[in-house]
């Protein structure tokens, strides 16, 4: 999916076919300079919202140190299945959320993703 402002395109598209296993929101940020304070604030209503709903795993929230980096914040919201995704996303609150005029300054990337290779931190993948 392209980088978006578009509130109908800021969930990530589904795969056509089932998937009951875990699946993974990676969601790329653009933010301007000085809007830091702005846009996460509004970040953290959408974060408290997912953090409640069925199937939400984990999330981890990333700030780019790479001054030149295009996309200044990355969320990454693991969800037990592509139904729980899809049902949290699917919800009036989440348009709500969503839809709100200030998330326009904020252009997003979503895509899902399922982990193909996970490695510990002593280096052997379990």
């Amino acid at each position: 999916m392209p980088i978006t402002t578009d509130p109908d395109q800021r969930t990530a598209t589904a795969p056509t076919t089932p998937a009951e296993h875990p699946v993974t929101l990676i969601n790329s940020f653009v933010v301007p300079a000085g809007r830091d304070d702005a846009f996460v604030a509004l970040w953290t209503e959408a974060s408290g919202y997912f953090r409640a709903q069925p199937g939400f795993v984990s999330l981890r929230f990333h700030r780019a140190v790479s001054p030149d980096a295009d996309y200044r914040y990355v969320n990454v919201a693991s969800w037990r299945t592509l139904h729980h995704f899809q049902a949290a996303h699917g919800t009036e609150e989440f348009r709500r959320i969503v839809t709100r005029d200030e998330w326009q300054e904020f252009p997003a990337n979503p895509a899902l993703y399922e982990v193909v290779v996970a490695v510990d931190g002593d280096g052997d993948a379990p």
